[in-house]
């Protein structure tokens, strides 16, 4: 039920982003907004895992994540301070897109280490011999 709930939440905030594209209010929200969704519905994935196997995973997703928005600061930073002379960007809008990327850029990585993790699972560590052979 809950995934249905989130799959119907990023088809809505999908759509609100479409419309807000030709209407120009509610961009930041719906941004914001499907990043929260993608988060939760990958975190639904992982709670099914062990206790210490989603501990595992989500050191990994945020180390991963904290690398990530390091260098992307540094990037914007510098566009920022060479390319754009008068930023005419509100900054509580520029804070609701940095936390539905920083949302949804977690939830695409505890997809990408789950399934890292699921194929681990799958590999053959040990071949033993039986009596038999």
């Amino acid at each position: 039920m809950r995934k249905k709930l989130l799959i119907g939440f990023m088809v809505f905030f999908v759509g609100l982003f479409l419309f807000a594209l030709w209407d120009g209010e509610f961009v930041a929200l719906s941004i914001t907004g499907l990043g929260f969704a993608i988060y939760g519905y990958r975190h639904e994935e992982i709670e099914k895992l062990e206790e210490k196997v989603t501990k595992r995973i989500m050191r990994q997703v945020d180390a991963t994540l904290m690398s990530i928005m390091i260098y992307g600061m540094l990037v914007i930073s510098i566009i920022i301070n060479f390319f754009l002379n008068e930023p005419h960007i509100l900054l509580i809008d520029a804070i609701y897109v940095l936390l539905g990327v920083v949302f949804g850029l977690r939830g695409l990585l505890i997809r990408s280490v789950y399934q890292e993790e699921i194929q681990n699972r799958s590999k053959v560590t040990a071949i033993r011999k039986t009596p038999s052979s």
